[in-house]
């Protein structure tokens, strides 16, 4: 979300359901949604501006599983993704994955689309978390390997924008790691939970969370432990947002075989010296489903797209 405006890129389609989950064919359509006047939830007025039939010439990759993350008013940064099986362009074990999209006219973006290795940027990955600090900086935490293996990593990355670079973070953070979340807090705090580690061959609770100050000079992750009841069930590939108050809201996801979606939601009451969840019965109203998203706007949360099946 940037200036009040919700920008969505790619993804899976399966208009007709003749697809698998992972079959389904990547689309490169980029979709905005004004947030500034209320609008109603079963017809919100999204605008396709940008697509492989359209007018322009530069166009964003097919791609899925991948970020979006705003640093500054006008500038997004594109990362990772799985690619379109039929792109000739793309190696998915290379450092190819960072573009950058420039929405100061949000009908009329630009597409920056980036070389090989650009700013030292890291192998392409797909299923990461990021979060944008208050100083513009993106931190790509894990991610699953785009080649089929399973894999996943455990190098987590900070962009810098002005320089620009991207450097790694200090090792002793989250483990090798995909399907899980990474929130930003407004005094600087990346607070990474959820998701599953293929090393550790299991899902990861949630009463553990790594934290990292970002707006210390001299970064260091530290863990810490939330209240052990209630919590919610392990689980990967679910929406998170920090809320007006401070708290995280979190909904849905899926087990580790993304067999079984999830309809319940929680929040994380990060006020107290022991943080604690507590769930929200009114959440399961939405439905089982994962890969989708939320995005806080005010006082209210909007929550889109995702598998519900």
């Amino acid at each position: 979300m940037i200036n009040d405006s919700l920008f969505v890129h790619g993804g899976k389609t399966d208009q007709f359901n003749s697809y698998s989950y992972t079959s389904a064919p990547n689309t490169n359509d980029l979709l905005y949604l004004p947030l500034t006047n209320s609008f109603s939830a079963a017809s919100p007025p999204w605008t396709l501006v940008s697509n492989s039939t359209s007018s322009s010439s530069l166009q964003g990759p097919f791609i899925s599983w991948h970020t979006l993350s705003p640093f500054d008013p006008s500038n997004v940064l594109l990362f990772g993704g799985d690619p379109d099986p039929n792109s000739a362009t793309v190696v998915v074990n290379a450092a190819d994955s960072a573009e950058l999209l420039n929405v100061a006219s949000p009908l009329h973006p630009v597409w920056s689309l980036k070389p090989t290795s650009w700013a030292g940027e890291p192998v392409r990955r797909m299923r990461h978390s990021i979060a944008t600090s208050p100083s513009g900086q993106v931190f790509i935490i894990g991610g699953e390997k785009a080649d089929e293996s399973g894999n996943a990593l455990s190098d987590h990355i900070v962009f810098n924008p002005i320089l620009p670079s991207f450097t790694l973070l200090p090792s002793n953070g989250p483990p090798d790691i995909y399907g899980h979340c990474s929130i930003m807090l407004s005094d600087g705090r990346l607070l990474v939970f959820g998701g599953y580690s293929p090393s550790q061959g299991t899902l990861l609770p949630f009463s553990t969370i790594w934290v990292l100050d970002s707006s210390q000079s001299n970064l260091v992750w530290t863990v810490i432990n939330t209240s052990k009841t209630p919590l919610p069930s392990p689980r990967m590939a679910f929406a998170a947002v920090s809320l007006d108050n401070g708290g995280i809201l979190i909904h849905g996801g899926s087990d580790a075989r993304l067999q079984t979606n999830f309809a319940d939601g929680w929040i994380l009451d990060i006020s107290q010296s022991t943080m604690s969840w507590s769930q929200v019965e009114a959440l399961s109203q939405l439905g089982a489903r994962r890969d989708h998203f939320a995005a806080r706007q005010g006082d209210q949360v909007l929550f889109g797209f995702g598998k519900r099946k």
